[in-house]
C-alpha cells in the first residue's frame, strides 16, 4: 500500500512540477504579443487564446499536485479541534462521501465532454480557430490525477490509523 501511494504522489509531483514551466511559456507568449502590438502595430490572432489554453492546462494539471501538498482551499475550523486520529477518520469519511462521488462524476462527465469534442473535431469560433479537443482532453486527465491523489491521501490516512505512519 505504501508503494502505491508513494508512486501516486511521485506521479502528481512530477506532473505538477512539470506543468509549472508552462507559466514561462505563457509569459513568453504574452511578451511577444505586447511587442508585436505596441512596437510593430501587428497584434496576433492567436496569443490571447493560446495563453488561455496554456493557463487552463497549467491550472487543471496542477490540481493533483496542490492536493498532494494539502494546499487546496478547505475549512479547518472544525477539523482542527479534533485529535489527529479523529481527523484521519473524518478525512476517510469525507473521501468516500464527498470527494469520490464529486470528483468521480466530474471525471466521467469530462470523458464524455472530451469525446464529443474529438468526435466532431471541434474548433474554436475565433479567427484563429484552433482545435479544442486537445484542451478538452486535459480535463479528464486532470480529474483522473486528482482522483488518484485523493486515493493516495486516503491510503495514507488508512496507514496512519493502522499505526504504520507518524503523519496524519
Amino acid at each position: 500500500m505504501k508503494k502505491l501511494h508513494l508512486w501516486l504522489d511521485n506521479l502528481n509531483s512530477a506532473i505538477g512540477k512539470g506543468t509549472s514551466y508552462l507559466v514561462i511559456l505563457m509569459a513568453a507568449i504574452v511578451l511577444y504579443e505586447v511587442f508585436m502590438r505596441y512596437l510593430f502595430n501587428k497584434p496576433t490572432l492567436w496569443a490571447l487564446e493560446l495563453t488561455t489554453f496554456i493557463y487552463g492546462t497549467h491550472f487543471m494539471l496542477g490540481a493533483g499536485y496542490v492536493y498532494l501538498l494539502k494546499k487546496h482551499v478547505h475549512i479547518e475550523i472544525v477539523e482542527q479541534r479534533f485529535p489527529d486520529r479523529t481527523r484521519a477518520i473524518l478525512r476517510i469519511i469525507t473521501f468516500w462521501v464527498i470527494f469520490l462521488p464529486f470528483i468521480g462524476s466530474m471525471f466521467l462527465r469530462s470523458i464524455f465532454y472530451a469525446h464529443k469534442s474529438w468526435a466532431m473535431w471541434e474548433k474554436a469560433w475565433t479567427a484563429w480557430a484552433p482545435p479544442l479537443y486537445p484542451i478538452k482532453t486535459v480535463m479528464p486527465v486532470a480529474f483522473l490525477l486528482l482522483l488518484l491523489q485523493g486515493f493516495s491521501n486516503f491510503l495514507k490516512d488508512v496507514e496512519y490509523l493502522k499505526g504504520g505512519s507518524n503523519e496524519p
